[in-house]
């Protein structure tokens, strides 16, 4: 960057960069320190970076509990399911035949081994594809999701999967398709090597029609992209940084009224929650600051009001009821929301 007179470092008083947690490198980092104004960064994802970059100053914080407490956001649950290969990793005895698949052209050979293969759960489906590990964790899905994850459903929420790479992303779309056998159009692959529909269209019908039901990606709506009506985040690859983390689990927090939530999910009520399916350990890692604000799930709501009134004023108690009056509210209409002190007892969140 070099003086410009037509533009000079005082021509503004305050600047405001967005995403400020990415907006405040290379070439733009040029264009901010140009100036001699006041600077304002915006970002849900601060990191250490960012801290550095603004000299410690942060003005104004506005928390994940406290977006769920106001209703702004909605909060979440996290399912866990393990395998065995994604804890430990495994061996593949010598003698076996493999499969050896070029990254680009995807084409296969087959080959014998001459001694035993020995991978780490950080090689799978990196190095190493375990078919029936994808498959395991898809029929888990499969069987759970409108048994213990949402009961009571009929339509499998709108469900957004992460993919390691655009190969481990193909094998996805075509298990989740073998498994739930409800056609192509169940299931789609949303990524920047997409063949056939254009990838914003993809996008637009996942947001706004009821297929497909699930979306499988990579890096595309990781970052930036609404899709209002998700209900189901499902993590099949890990993540090492924090803010990318925060990123991808924001996806499911947007809220939506219950006329549009219905015409993509037509047997959904409301949506007052989400829930990370993590197939990998990624929440389980101390990547976030936003934790669901369920903290007693088992404990019904009149018991934690009880408890309250006894004077428990311990921070998973109130949490808790936080969480389950924001669920309420959602699931109210206005009569019931007033009437909300003659609740019947034992009605609070069961998850």
């Amino acid at each position: 960057m070099v003086y410009n007179p037509a533009i000079p470092p005082e021509t503004f008083d305050i600047i405001v960069a967005d995403e400020c947690h990415r907006s405040i490198y290379n070439l733009w980092r040029q264009v901010l320190e140009y100036f001699d104004a006041f600077l304002v960064g915006l970002t849900a994802t601060p990191n250490k970076q960012t801290f550095g970059f603004f000299n410690q100053n942060l003005v104004m914080e506005y928390p994940h509990e406290q977006a769920v407490a106001d209703g702004v956001n909605v909060n979440y649950d996290v399912y866990r399911i393990r395998t065995r290969i994604t804890q430990q990793g495994s061996v593949v005895e010598a003698g076996h035949f493999v499969d050896h698949r070029e990254r680009e052209t995807r084409k296969v050979r087959w080959e014998r081994l001459d001694e035993d293969l020995t991978y780490n759960p950080n090689q799978l489906d990196r190095d190493v594809v375990a078919v029936d590990q994808i498959r395991t964790v898809v029929q888990t899905f499969r069987d759970k999701v409108l048994t213990e994850i949402f009961p009571g459903r009929t339509w499998v929420p709108k469900t957004l999967i992460f993919a390691k790479d655009d190969s481990h992303a193909e094998d996805i779309v075509r298990i989740v398709r073998e498994e739930f056998g409800k056609g192509n159009d169940f299931c789609q692959k949303i990524t920047y090597r997409t063949t056939g529909a254009r990838p914003e269209d993809l996008i637009a019908a996942f947001r706004t029609s009821p297929m497909p039901r699930i979306a499988v990606t990579v890096d595309m709506i990781a970052t930036g992209t609404d899709i209002k009506p998700l209900e189901i985040v499902l993590f099949m690859r890990t993540v090492r940084s924090r803010s990318y983390f925060e990123q991808m689990k924001g996806r499911g927090v947007r809220i939506i009224n219950k006329d549009d939530l219905l015409a993509v999910t037509p047997d959904a009520v409301t949506k007052d929650n989400f829930v990370i399916v993590d197939a990998v350990g990624v929440c389980e890692e101390d990547k976030t600051d936003s934790r669901p604000l369920e903290k007693k799930p088992t404990v019904s709501l009149e018991k934690l009001l009880q408890a309250v009134a006894l004077g428990n004023t311990e921070s998973e108690v109130i949490s808790s009821i936080a969480g389950r009056f924001a669920r309420l509210e959602k699931k109210l209409d206005a009569a019931g929301q007033g009437g909300s002190r003659n609740l019947p007892a034992g009605r609070g969140s069961s998850r």
